[in-house]
């Protein structure tokens, strides 16, 4: 007799067990914690962008989301527009549009206020303005000096904070969340890395706790007895030197015994240890639960918020029952899927989008200045652009190929089966998953595996004829006679070694040799490599760190040659540099910076300085690697352009890219978006504010 699939609720009892949390009761224990958007760059005030994207997690489930990184006085720089103003009266009306959204769904959703104090900069803003912060410390970050705090400025903070809390309150928010985390201006009032006050400012725990508590203070006077205050407190700063986990629980003791708060988010790290504020894949899951176990203990009357990289149920299921935690944050697995509460409940895990932990879409994107999105899920920060009354059923069902079986195919195969068209998938491979099955080959990229399989099983729920090892033959379109192609060929490596650096010379000389390899025929078949190896980096991404070690792990002796004034300077925006560099200078690299190579001649390279043209000769090695761009695979489509209806080509095939560009640009053809006058999202009008009472 079969045995009968349990339900998310009976799996997870304790994950969707309500809590109470000061006068409020949460209907589970799955929250999204604070994060940043970049979606604020107009007036700085709540947007419908935001209401739609906290409306979608609310009816996905999440018993809790808290937004944030809000601002509570004019003097605190961030490192980008884009942050919002908790301090503005006008953020009431949208506000409670988006708090209305959320309850409709039976969510809570809290306010959290900051100040970046230090960690700003004066050249962000449209003015120049002064970094307040408790010392003169220099940013870890952006190295400019602040100005130490006078009195006078501690009063307008506290009012800055007193004064977002009442409006947030007035907007309806259950609850407000006082930073004291990631080595923004409160922490730099706690921690002697930032704190050299000699006044009653600094010194000793009770001195440097003082402002914070003040802060605390002013807004539990300012709100009442009958709202939620809750603070965001790291567990370590994970800095040589810095407060450890026993250090922090004393100040959560300090704080707690106040009896002005009602709950604690917990987090780690400073600006000084960036990675571990939003640590990528290399970081194990779960990674600070053992610490949130020891605060638990530590204050046990005041429920706990954890986080650290986890998106697994049942991780977050353990974590509840074995008392490291009252609540579990699963952001950016909420950032990936806003139904993955819902689809865990109703026994739809296998429909999960999966968080892989890459930092792209999220972090990586606001650090370029961008607004926060997911390479997987097009739809997030676009949830008013991407809805039900815009992505709609087909009008006809279609007969659409699909000719290429990576994530821009796969992607636009099935948005093409869900509107309801018949789709064919031809694979000239034996698996789907296109680069990918590459990208898994390189250190601790295991999770990147779900970006095929969640896809793949996409692909068959939707009934999608895919068929492999199948070429996609001018005879074969024919038979299939379909009323519409997509060409997803993707691209390869270029191997003539064209370097922008060097634009006018079109091929190195010197690169058809045998001993000259691309980064694929490294990870397809590393038995070929030889001894000494000489990486040329023309892009300075994770692509050429995760070939080099590839190449060290397997015992190669490996020289990296790169134009860039720093070793893989693009991986700064997505937190998983110091692990890099931290694998790779452990194993003693050697490696010339602003630099490029001439010629490969034999076992020998002549190499020049980009900036003064001195030139000097390197010698002695078994094998080049060229990581020197990609060229699309568009033989298929020059030879079908003049002879195919209703063809288009997207991700690689049209332009090499990133995976997120493939996955974006499969969605827009499954919604058979192809105009180029009307396919694109124009900049800010995602950022207007209809009315509050849509």
């Amino acid at each position: 007799m079969a045995t009968e699939e349990k339900s998310g609720t009976e799996k997870y009892p304790t994950l969707f067990s309500p809590l109470k949390v000061g006068n409020i009761t949460i209907k589970n224990r799955i929250m999204q914690s604070a994060h940043a958007k970049g979606w604020h760059k107009k007036e700085g005030l709540t947007n419908d962008r935001d209401r739609y994207y906290a409306e979608a997690r609310a009816k996905g489930g999440a018993g809790l989301m808290v937004t944030g990184n809000r601002l509570v006085h004019p003097t605190s720089n961030t490192f980008t527009r884009g942050y919002s103003y908790g301090y503005k009266k006008e953020m009431i009306e949208p506000d409670a549009a988006m708090t209305r959204a959320v309850h409709d769904h039976g969510s809570r959703i809290f306010a959290q206020l900051n100040h970046f104090g230090v960690n700003g900069t004066t050249s962000s803003m449209d003015d120049y303005r002064v970094l307040w912060s408790s010392s003169t410390m220099k940013s870890p970050a952006f190295s400019e000096t602040p100005k130490p705090m006078e009195k006078s400025d501690m009063a307008e903070v506290r009012e800055g904070w007193a004064m977002s809390s009442d409006y947030a309150k007035a907007a309806d928010f259950d609850g407000v969340e006082v930073h004291l985390s990631h080595s923004y201006l409160l922490q730099q009032f706690i921690s002697p890395l930032f704190n050299k006050r000699t006044d009653e400012y600094g010194g000793s725990l009770e001195n440097r706790l003082r402002f914070p508590l003040e802060v605390i203070e002013a807004v539990r006077e300012r709100v009442g007895d009958d709202f939620v205050v809750g603070i965001r407190l790291p567990l370590d700063e994970m800095v040589p030197g810095g407060m450890e986990i026993e250090e922090w629980l004393e100040v959560a003791k300090r704080i707690a015994d106040t009896g002005m708060i009602n709950y604690i988010m917990t987090t780690a790290a400073t600006y000084h240890s960036v990675t571990y504020i939003m640590p990528p894949a290399d970081i194990p899951d779960g990674w600070l639960l053992s610490r949130a176990k020891k605060l638990k203990q530590a204050v046990p009357s005041l429920p706990i918020f954890a986080v650290g990289g986890i998106k697994d149920p049942v991780m977050a299921e353990s974590a509840l029952t074995d008392g490291s935690a009252d609540m579990v944050a699963m952001t950016r697995q909420q950032i990936a899927d806003p139904e993955f509460a819902n689809k865990i409940m109703n026994g739809k895990e296998d429909e999960i989008v999966h968080c892989i932990r890459c930092n792209q879409g999220c972090i990586g994107r606001l650090f370029e200045g961008g607004p926060i999105t997911c390479i997987l899920n097009p739809t997030t920060g676009r949830e008013q652009a991407f809805n039900e009354n815009t992505v709609k059923a087909a009008d006809n069902s279609d007969n659409w190929l699909v000719v290429g079986g990576g994530p821009a195919g796969m992607k636009a195969a099935v948005t093409l089966a869900e509107r309801g068209h018949k789709v064919t998938l031809v694979e000239k491979g034996d698996r789907l998953g296109g680069q990918v099955n590459l990208i898994l080959k390189t250190p601790r990229r295991e999770g990147f595996h779900y970006i095929t399989t969640d896809l793949e099983n996409k692909l068959k729920k939707l009934g999608v004829d895919v068929r492999f090892n199948t070429e996609a033959t001018e005879s074969l379109i024919q038979s299939i006679n379909p009323d519409g192609v997509i060409l997803a060929t993707g691209s390869v490596p270029d191997r003539t070694g064209f370097s922008v650096i060097n634009p006018l010379v079109s091929e190195l000389p010197g690169h058809d040799q045998k001993n000259v390899v691309t980064a694929y025929e490294v990870l397809e078949d590393i038995d070929s490599i030889g001894q000494r190896v000489l990486l040329l980096d023309d892009d300075g991404t994770r692509y050429p760190a995760g070939i080099a070690e590839v190449l060290i792990k397997s015992g190669r002796d490996v020289t990296i040659v790169t134009r860039y004034s720093s070793l893989f300077p693009r991986m700064t925006q997505t937190l998983d540099l110091p692990v890099i560099y931290r694998q790779l200078f452990n194993d003693d690299i050697q490696y010339h910076l602003n630099s490029w190579v001439k010629e490969i001649d034999g076992d020998s390279a002549n190499t020049y300085n980009i900036y003064t043209g001195k030139e000097s000769k390197m010698g002695e090695f078994d094998t080049f690697v060229l990581i020197t761009g990609h060229v699309t695979d568009d033989k298929l489509y020059q030879s079908l352009n003049d002879k195919q209806n209703n063809l288009h080509r997207i991700g690689d095939c049209l332009a090499p890219r990133r995976i997120d560009h493939a996955i974006y640009e499969g969605y827009l053809a499954g919604l058979e978006r192809f105009d180029n006058r009307t396919k694109y999202i124009e900049p800010g009008s995602l950022e207007n504010f209809e009315s509050a009472t849509n």
